[in-house]
């Protein structure tokens, strides 16, 4: 994924009045950055019905009292988790926000849905729940390193977003797995906060156990208004036992928005799940 300023954001709407909330930070975003704004909502027919059209005509007009800047609509038919990343990459979307509604069902047991989605796209993609979005935007990003070398293709999207509103980093990690290859790494994360000038902290946690839950805690306890981690997701969604690490980030009980970056450069590994899962 190469950083390049929003000019064109993609927002998934199934028409739930919680879903509102997506078209809030679509709505903030958009003005920030002056950008195009589509509304999407996949159907399973060809044609949507007329009820449908008029609550998305509904949810453009209420952004359009709101926002002077270009806004649309689209209706497309196909399967949800394919079809929001075809989209996206056709529309040139620079950014997908996304709302969820928890994990429900099924999803227990065959991973998220939101999860799915975001695996499928290289696009940046947020997810927010019922927290609404702050008048100064993201000015505390906290970003978790699992020590993997895909953090290096996405700090620059970080870093464009921590200046797009003067915020700072807050680094957090789980403890080195190889003293050598993470300290190398871990001086070229630096290097390149150093370089943009964006102010930034580290932290190390102790163990492995509930990473994610950590992440979420430590976000939390400093008021955090952004959780951006690399999405690897695509590891094992279709594997027999979900990992759950993205999952606690994006449902986090602080409802603090989570932006997942799923990286061009995939390992296509065997994800073995550890025992502190």
């Amino acid at each position: 994924m190469k950083s390049s300023s929003i000019k064109h954001i993609l927002v998934p709407f199934d028409l739930k009045e919680e879903s509102h909330i997506a078209l809030h930070h679509a709505v903030f975003f958009a003005s920030v950055a002056n950008a195009k704004i589509t509304l999407l909502h996949v159907i399973a027919t060809e044609y949507p019905a007329p009820q449908k059209v008029e609550m998305m005509e509904t949810a453009v007009n209420q952004i359009k009292s709101t926002y002077s800047g270009h806004v649309n609509c689209l209706f497309e038919m196909g399967d949800l988790v394919e079809t929001v990343g075809l989209v996206a990459t056709r529309e040139s979307c620079d950014l997908i926000i996304m709302p969820t509604h928890g994990l429900r069902g099924w999803q227990h047991v065959s991973g998220s849905l939101a999860l799915r989605i975001i695996s499928e796209t290289s696009i940046p993609c947020l997810v927010v729940q019922q927290r609404e979005v702050r008048t100064d935007g993201f000015k505390k990003i906290v970003v978790p390193i699992q020590w993997r070398n895909q953090i290096l293709e996405e700090i620059p999207v970080i870093i464009q977003m921590a200046k797009q509103f003067e915020g700072e980093v807050h680094l957090i990690a789980p403890p080195k797995e190889d003293d050598l290859e993470d300290n190398a790494l871990l001086e070229k994360v630096r290097a390149e906060f150093n370089r943009s000038e964006v102010r930034f902290s580290y932290i190390q946690e102790n163990d492995h156990a509930q990473f994610a839950n950590k992440v979420v805690r430590y976000a939390a306890s400093i008021d955090a208004d952004l959780i951006c981690s690399i999405n690897f997701s695509y590891e094992y969604l279709y594997t027999l036992i979900p990992r759950a690490e993205e999952e606690d980030l994006i449902y986090n009980v602080a409802e603090i928005p989570v932006l997942l970056l799923t990286p061009l450069i995939q390992d296509n590994q065997v994800y073995i799940v550890p025992f502190w899962h």
